[in-house]
């Protein structure tokens, strides 16, 4: 049985700490009933609100277990206001140094795959336009940093905000941020086209 982890932020997270699979609503959910349970384990350890800092805090705090198969992360949307609204750069500088520290720190501790996701921002509500700069910025990033680590890297950004004015806005995305049942799909579709071609 092959052994699937899921870290990032609230996305990630979709409430599974509520919910008696321990996997949530979201795109992780949606996963474990596409993939086989007698041939794959699938957890979710994303944790609401969480930036790149945190992630690595909880890796260092907790420590992981070294016989993952597949590492997938999404992290990013939550280091954009810390951009933002205090004098932190945050994005490329910090940003970069905490995201690389935890893939060094994952390539040590497992021998396992490494799946990246690109952060995503929708346009709706306007007032996250100005923010895409940002975004494409963290994408960049985790690209250098996906051939540094030999990991593959998933683009979700423009395809999901492509959706989003195909189909509306509300169709796809909660706030702007976060995922319908619609997005999460989609968000799910694109991790199992890149991983099980």
């Amino acid at each position: 049985m092959k052994k699937y982890l899921f870290l990032g932020d609230s996305i990630t997270d979709a409430d599974h700490l509520f919910e008696p699979s321990g996997l949530g609503n979201g795109y992780v959910s949606l996963l474990a009933r596409a993939l086989s349970p007698c041939d794959y384990r699938i957890v979710n350890r994303g944790h609401n609100g969480f930036t790149s800092e945190q992630l690595l805090r909880l890796l260092h705090r907790d420590g992981i277990e070294p016989d993952w198969d597949l590492i997938t992360i999404l992290i990013g949307v939550n280091d954009i206001p810390v951009e933002v609204y205090t004098s932190h750069n945050r994005i490329p500088g910090e940003f970069y140094e905490y995201y690389d520290k935890i893939l060094a720190f994952l390539t040590s501790h497992t021998k396992a795959h490494l799946i990246l996701m690109e952060p995503f921002l929708f346009d709706h509500p306007q007032e996250y336009i100005p923010w895409h700069s940002l975004v494409v910025k963290e994408s960049n990033i985790i690209q250098e940093l996906a051939l540094k680590y030999h990991a593959d890297f998933i683009f979700t950004d423009q395809y999901l905000r492509e959706k989003a004015d195909r189909e509306g806005a509300d169709h796809i995305t909660r706030d702007g941020i976060h995922l319908t049942h619609r997005g999460n799909q989609l968000l799910a579709d694109l991790w199992l086209s890149a991983c099980h071609k």
